[in-house]
């Protein structure tokens, strides 16, 4: 399981790479983000409005994003994102009893959902995709690669500063459903024109 990860992880890598090179990423806008995170994490994210002994934070913005866009409403992002395990909260459905660890990098497509109307204005709603790798040091399972599914949008409110909410199931290559885990953010984003 380990070589066919770490292949598909270099693979999505390397067509990232031609990606960019086709596209020339001079002429594209790129979107920096600075965010705040929830990882609900509790082996049955179903519950999540009602179960927050699941949700795990930190009080200080824990995750970065940066965003190029491609072309017809299509761009690639990547994030790395941290938070803590407090004692008491859930784990895969067990309660932790003890303080641990979560990284997770992340690889993702975007569709921007504004490219069908041939405009894009304040509110932006897009799809996204792709794999990541997360180390949750309390997990049975601690380091695993994972596929991504989500939705978001992003509000612009003043000259390339904006607002993005997203939310994002993460379905872990290890570990049966219960170690899939969901991951909700409220980010400050700045776009850069070329």
């Amino acid at each position: 399981m380990k070589i066919k990860s770490t292949l598909l992880i270099v693979f999505f890598i390397c067509s990232l790479g031609l990606s960019a090179q086709y596209f020339s990423l001079k002429r594209t806008d790129w979107t920096l983000g600075l965010s705040s995170h929830i990882v609900v994490d509790g082996g049955k994210e179903m519950n999540f409005p009602f179960q927050t002994k699941a949700w795990n934070f930190v009080p200080y913005p824990s995750r970065l994003t940066a965003e190029a866009y491609l072309v017809k409403g299509w761009s690639v992002q990547t994030e790395l994102a941290y938070t803590q395990y407090k004692v008491g909260n859930i784990l895969d459905n067990v309660a932790t009893t003890k303080s641990g660890t979560y990284f997770g990098f992340d690889a993702n497509a975007k569709f921007a959902m504004s490219h069908w109307t041939k405009k894009r204005g304040w509110f932006d709603p897009y799809l996204t995709f792709g794999y990541g790798y997360t180390m949750r040091s309390l997990a049975k399972n601690v380091h695993t690669g994972n596929s991504n599914l989500g939705l978001g949008c992003n509000f612009w409110i003043y000259e390339g500063f904006g607002l993005n909410l997203q939310g994002l199931g993460k379905f872990a290559w290890k570990g049966g459903t219960k170690s899939n885990y969901s991951h909700y953010s409220v980010a400050l984003v700045y776009k850069f024109k070329p």
